[in-house]
């Protein structure tokens, strides 16, 4: 049976942290008119889950050995679903066990911006997690004569598991005033990735990229279906991080702390290196580009 102050504990960080999106999923599985299994599995998990959460939230800053800590929290929670066979309750529709990797990459990255938010007093305009993702603006008229007189602009926005973002306002030919979020750092999540999601994958990157094209695109896996002959090098994505480093079918290996501490190093070198300062680049790393 649940144990409802575990239940309300979980509810509670929710509505403090909206970006828990495992949570969010675990939440509104239980209150929806589940199945015995599911019902079973959840009755287990969710203690097991409540721990893992505050053990995560106890970590305040984002030291490598920190870094290890938080994977090794997620790793005791993977290893709980899977000896209990937890994971394989719930449907692949419901992305149950995906939003596990969303709500980590949340959990990873927060104390770093909440430290940047702090350092630069960006508050108001700097968030994390998931979010419809800025990629274009576009012009829209009924006709020429509209085009001429009163264009409407249309933004497009992908759908991006976790970013590090800013939001701007925008107001173009007396428009009302629109939010668009722009990442800096944007990934794609995924339990596995095969050729099929691997090409929606680069769709995405380009999409992204053609609206920033300094937002570091990357794509985090625990494991990884697709063809060694194919190489995803030619593409704009700028990295793929196989955190289990295993083929979908292999055997059972735990996230490596090293792929996910360079996943993290290597993400907040992007943020802290200069973009478009040609000059500093050339005087701080000796590159262009």
């Amino acid at each position: 049976m649940l144990n409802k102050s575990d239940f309300d504990f979980i509810s509670q960080l929710k509505d403090d942290y909206p970006q828990l999106s495992h949570a969010s999923n675990m939440l509104v599985k239980y209150k929806s008119n589940l199945k015995d299994l599911e019902k079973n599995a959840l009755d287990l998990l969710v203690p097991e889950y409540a721990k893992y959460l505050k053990n995560m939230l106890d970590i305040k800053t984002y030291h490598d050995e920190d870094i290890r800590k938080k994977v090794q929290h997620l790793n005791t929670y993977y290893n709980f679903m899977r000896e209990h066979g937890l994971d394989r309750a719930f449907s692949s529709q419901g992305k149950f066990r995906l939003t596990i990797l969303e709500e980590f990459l949340f959990l990873l990255f927060k104390d770093y911006v909440n430290h940047i938010k702090h350092q630069t007093n960006s508050h108001d305009v700097l968030d994390s997690g998931a979010v419809k993702a800025y990629s274009n603006i576009y012009f829209k008229a009924r006709d020429f004569d509209n085009f001429i007189q009163s264009p409407e602009i249309g933004i497009n926005e992908k759908d991006q598991d976790y970013a590090i973002y800013r939001t701007f306002d925008i107001s173009i030919n007396h428009e009302p005033t629109r939010q668009i979020r722009i990442p800096a750092v944007a990934i794609e999540a995924k339990t596995y990735i095969d050729k099929t999601m691997l090409d929606t994958i680069i769709a995405t990157a380009e999409k992204i990229k053609s609206g920033n094209p300094h937002t570091r695109f990357i794509a985090v896996t625990e494991r990884y279906d697709v063809s060694y002959s194919v190489d995803p090098a030619y593409s704009r994505i700028d990295q793929i991080y196989v955190l289990r480093r295993a083929m979908r079918k292999k055997e059972w290996m735990d996230i490596d702390e090293t792929v996910v501490l360079r996943m993290f190093h290597e993400t907040i070198g992007h943020l802290e290196r200069p973009w478009s300062d040609v000059e500093a680049r050339i005087k701080n790393e000796g590159i262009v580009i």
